[in-house]
């Protein structure tokens, strides 16, 4: 099987990481993976918004039976960006073979919420390397004391809930605040500790030094920060918001700034039951093979369908636009 992923990687995203290990994976599985638009193919992978429809269409023209496969990223408005992003998932869910969401959550908003994806399709939440992140390992040396509460964010969306972290950590100056990655205007606290962007290798290391990690993301479709934290073994105090529920279950609890310190003081007091419980699910449910493993099963199936009148169809359409974009401009000039 030939596979197109167009976008080169970048250390800028969950998104980008998920890539890089599904191209992984199915090159380790014989498969092989291509960036060229012109390139017959297969496949062709469209992650979230990345993939625009133009591009959808000259693979179309190209290679007229390749399937579409469409790995849909939650809605772009759902998680305060404008409608641009939304607007190409759209076009782009119009030709899908095979329309995959990252969780019930990322299903709702797309369809419900927002009615962005026309399609529906299997959710396959996002894996997590559960070698790399392993409660075993090195252990960095962090400032402040225990209990250490850790927080990463890779965005300075406001969506990813760093003002609460502020309020607890003005509020409790007896806790230690790690915060790894980007953040906007943080306070000036001893108790806040700050401590940059880290790289993906580095990370599991200040995981394991910390207590608890705290999710307070809003309407985020699979939030890896948290999968990576609990395969660590941490506990999670989390937002009832977005797909984070549905991800951390019954390792961890819900919280909000006001009942911060009792639902602390519960985690805390049964943290090694909790800590067992995240690293089982991690592994038991978010293991790459599992989850790389249905997208390629789902590919398979896809492949193995008849395309028909709608693959003519589309087709035709591809090169309607073609020819018709130019046309209309000398037309118009």
């Amino acid at each position: 099987m030939r596979i197109c992923n167009p976008v080169p990687f970048q250390a800028a995203g969950g998104g980008f990481y998920f890539m890089r290990r599904f191209e992984d994976y199915l090159e380790a599985h014989g498969h092989t993976i291509t960036r060229s638009l012109v390139a017959r193919c297969d496949v062709l992978l469209v992650n979230g918004w990345q993939v625009d429809y133009d591009q959808v269409l000259e693979v179309i023209r190209r290679s007229p039976r390749v399937r579409i496969v469409h790995r849909v990223d939650g809605s772009s408005q759902d998680y305060g960006r404008g409608p641009k992003g939304d607007r190409r998932q759209g076009q782009v869910s119009r030709f899908a073979d095979l329309t995959i969401f990252q969780s019930a959550y990322c299903r709702h908003s797309t369809r419900e919420k927002f009615p962005v994806i026309g399609a529906d399709g299997p959710v396959i939440p996002n894996p997590v390397d559960v070698d790399l992140f392993s409660p075993q390992g090195e252990r960095a040396d962090l400032p402040g004391r225990s209990p250490r509460l850790v927080y990463v964010t890779h965005s300075t969306n406001p969506m990813k809930g760093w003002g609460d972290v502020y309020a607890l950590a003005e509020g409790h100056p007896n806790l230690s605040f790690i915060l790894v990655g980007n953040y906007d205007d943080p306070p000036d606290l001893p108790n806040l500790h700050l401590l940059g962007v880290v790289g993906h290798d580095e990370l599991p290391s200040l995981l394991r030094a910390c207590d608890v990690s705290l999710a307070f993301q809003r309407n985020e479709a699979c939030p890896n920060v948290v999968l990576e934290a609990m395969a660590c073994g941490l506990p999670t105090l989390y937002v009832e918001s977005g797909a984070t529920p549905e991800l951390v279950e019954g390792c961890g609890l819900p919280v909000t700034v006001e009942t911060f310190s009792t639902q602390l003081e519960a985690l805390l007091a049964r943290r090694a039951e909790y800590a067992a419980c995240a690293r089982q699910r991690a592994v038991s449910v978010f293991h790459p093979d599992a989850a790389f493993g249905a997208y390629l099963e789902h590919i398979q199936a896809a492949l193995a369908r008849p395309l028909g009148w709608c693959g003519l169809r589309r087709w035709l359409w591809a090169w309607a636009v073609r020819v018709g974009r130019p046309l209309r401009a000398r037309l118009a000039g």
